[in-house]
């Protein structure tokens, strides 16, 4: 048994124990002197007053005792689980007992049981907080069309690749879809039953970007991000004779505010050179464009031994050019030619040659463009793209954009102050940025209205974590140019969202979802044996007289002692 605790420090207690003191002494002195009455009535006197301090007592200090609840086990079943569903379940765990959580929620007392079975995912904290003391394990529920998982990148760079990937239950399949405005820029057939899936999105458009999720024809939930404006780059073109398709590239680099500079060298000794943007003198250019009659210019080796980025385009016979390539830059790049086909349409105004390369170690396609990356201290490139101009000219500026966009993300330089976060951000829930390449050692972070303390990674000496939590949600400012979307807590609006509406399946029920796994393993880190054996364990509650039963006892003894000496 145990006891409230008291503070003898505190003048009050000693008063109170100085009080009960008296009430214990008093009224045995005053009895015993009582003359006139017979032993009996004394003895009688004596137990009430007895009973009426040890009443008082018990009122003071609260006393309590633990019970040991009874061997059993409860299936606590989420409302929107169907019922045959809860029945099965039931029966294939052998749990006699089962109740839904709204007549739990009814219930004044928890059920004397030692293990507990939620099923589903729609608890409350209140409802969870009610098992503090009971093992718990957990089912989730997949609810037809509802998502499962969600994640996606908090920030990426204009042309690099978002990617969105989850689980969601289909039972009867499906289209899901991801678009931007009214396009489809992603989708893949879903087949029945829970499965996994991955959309992606090249973010040619810069700032806060909005996709939307649908599965056939319901909006499942909005996409949030930013996109980082690309960064400018000094651009070389290392050519004998410039043609179109290099001069309408040249000049769409400069349109994009970066450094270009072309050669055309139209005889031994004679030339001409344009320039777009003046680059600063002597620097070496961050990418040089060039083809595979010039891989062995003595600029394309030091620019490349110096960690720069080569592109290598306008092949005409990829199964001789490439080895050429491979010796020259010390590539491994492998192509093998489709049989049968002269070009390979990839949209109206697109084509490109008739070979594909053949997957290696360490190399990065350039997702929906026959383009490979290989590090080679620096980056290269190579393109089997046939000519591009032609998506200007029919006036589709959007797809040119998006094109090269796409091939130039990964030949970039290592980003400075690169902020990263993995979304979705959820409103009083843990978000974990990360700080990478910074020019100086950060300190701090400023998150919307707060300021996050960063603390260097554990492993990468270039790499800053930082953890933050909102208490409002919606777009929020990240130092001066980013903004990372703050999803609305679930938890708290769970239940006001109607189950037919669409955010019901959105990032909401993930959520949930997550929320509840989260709860349930901070539960079983409290147990005190592995959770193998936990469930044969004894379990205990603590049980309390509530102070208004004290207060009852009181007032009947007070009566006794009042009617007691009337009675004689």
């Amino acid at each position: 048994m145990t006891i409230s605790p008291l503070d003898w420090n505190a003048p009050d207690t000693w008063l109170l124990a100085l009080l009960l003191l008296a009430l214990l002494v008093m009224p045995f002195w005053l009895i015993s002197r009582k003359a006139g009455v017979s032993t009996g009535r004394k003895t009688v006197r004596l137990v009430l007053h007895s009973l009426l301090w040890l009443s008082v007592v018990g009122l003071w200090l609260q006393p309590r005792w633990l019970q040991t609840l009874p061997s059993g086990k409860l299936l606590l079943a989420a409302d929107n689980v169907p019922a045959d569903y809860v029945r099965s379940t039931a029966a294939s765990l052998g749990i006699e007992t089962v109740l839904t959580a709204s007549a739990f929620r009814a219930m004044k007392t928890t059920p004397p049981v030692d293990h507990v079975w939620l099923l589903g995912q729609d608890f409350s904290g209140t409802e969870l907080a009610r098992l503090s003391r009971q093992v718990i394990n957990w089912s989730p529920y997949n609810v037809p069309g509802q998502l499962q998982q969600l994640r996606w990148k908090g920030f990426v760079g204009q042309g690099e690749q978002q990617t969105v990937t989850g689980k969601i239950n289909t039972p009867e399949g499906g289209m899901l879809r991801l678009r931007f405005g009214q396009k489809t820029v992603d989708s893949t057939q879903l087949t029945a039953d829970s499965q996994s899936f991955n959309l992606s999105y090249f973010a040619f458009a810069q700032g806060r970007t909005q996709l939307t999720l649908w599965l056939d024809k319901t909006v499942l939930d909005t996409i949030r991000f930013v996109a980082r404006p690309a960064s400018k780059l000094r651009v070389r073109f290392v050519l004998d004779a410039p043609d179109f398709e290099t001069r309408a590239l040249a000049d769409w680099l400069g349109q994009q505010r970066n450094t270009v500079e072309l050669t055309n060298r139209l005889s031994t000794g004679i030339g001409s050179e344009l320039t777009i943007n003046k680059p600063t003198s002597g620097a070496l250019p961050d990418l040089i464009v060039t083809d595979p009659a010039n891989v062995g210019n003595a600029l394309v080796n030091k620019a490349l031994l110096s960690g720069k980025s080569v592109l290598v385009l306008n092949l005409s016979r990829p199964d001789v050019e490439v080895p050429a390539i491979n010796r020259a830059l010390r590539t491994s790049f492998q192509v093998r030619r489709i049989p049968g086909k002269d070009t390979i349409r990839l949209s109206s105004d697109l084509t490109a040659l008739p070979f594909r390369f053949q997957p290696l170690s360490g190399t990065v396609p350039v997702a929906g463009y026959p383009v490979l990356v290989q590090p080679v201290n620096g980056r290269v490139a190579v393109s089997l793209l046939a000519e591009t101009f032609p998506m200007r000219l029919s006036g589709d500026t959007t797809a040119y954009a998006r094109l090269w966009l796409s091939v130039l993300a990964p030949l970039r330089l290592v980003a400075q102050n690169n902020v990263q976060v993995d979304a979705p951000v959820l409103v009083n829930q843990p978000a974990h940025f990360t700080i990478n390449n910074p020019t100086a050692t950060p300190t701090r972070l400023r998150v919307g209205s707060d300021t996050l303390m960063v603390q260097p990674a554990p492993v990468n000496t270039r790499s800053y974590n930082a953890l933050g939590r909102f208490a409002t949600s919606g777009w929020l400012p990240v130092q001066d140019t980013l903004a990372v979307y703050a999803y609305g807590n679930p938890a708290e609006a769970w239940r006001a969202v109607p189950a037919d509406s669409p955010n019901s399946a959105g990032i909401a029920a993930v959520m949930q979802r997550e929320e509840l796994a989260r709860w349930v393993r901070a539960h079983r880190r409290f147990d005190s044996v592995p959770n193998q054996t936990v469930a044969a364990t004894a379990r205990t509650i603590e049980k309390a007289i509530p102070g208004w039963g004290w207060l009852i006892i009181v007032a009947l003894l007070l009566t006794a002692v009042w009617v007691e000496p009337k009675l004689g």
